[in-house]
C-alpha cells in the first residue's frame, strides 16, 4: 500500500476533500465540515426499507470520516 493509498485525503484543501468524499460514496451521502472543525456524513430521507440504517457519521478527520462511512457501508 502506498502512502496516498493509506492517507487518499491528505494534502488536499476542504473543497477537494469533500469532493473526492462525495465522488467515493456517491449522492446518497452529503457531507460537511463544519465551523468547529468536525467532518460530518447525512444521508437521507430515509425511506421506511432504510429507516434503521445509519444516516449520519461524525468525525474527527476526513481520514476517519472515510473510514468510518466505508463501516457503515460493508
Amino acid at each position: 500500500m502506498t502512502a496516498d493509498e493509506s492517507h487518499p485525503l491528505q494534502g488536499q484543501n476542504i473543497d477537494e476533500i469533500k469532493a473526492r468524499l462525495c465522488e467515493e460514496f456517491g449522492p446518497s451521502w452529503s457531507i460537511v465540515y463544519s465551523s468547529r472543525g468536525r467532518w460530518w456524513a447525512f444521508r437521507g430521507p430515509l425511506t421506511s426499507e432504510t429507516f434503521n440504517e445509519v444516516s449520519d457519521v461524525e468525525a474527527d478527520s476526513p481520514e476517519d470520516l472515510r473510514a468510518k462511512l466505508l463501516e457503515v457501508m460493508s
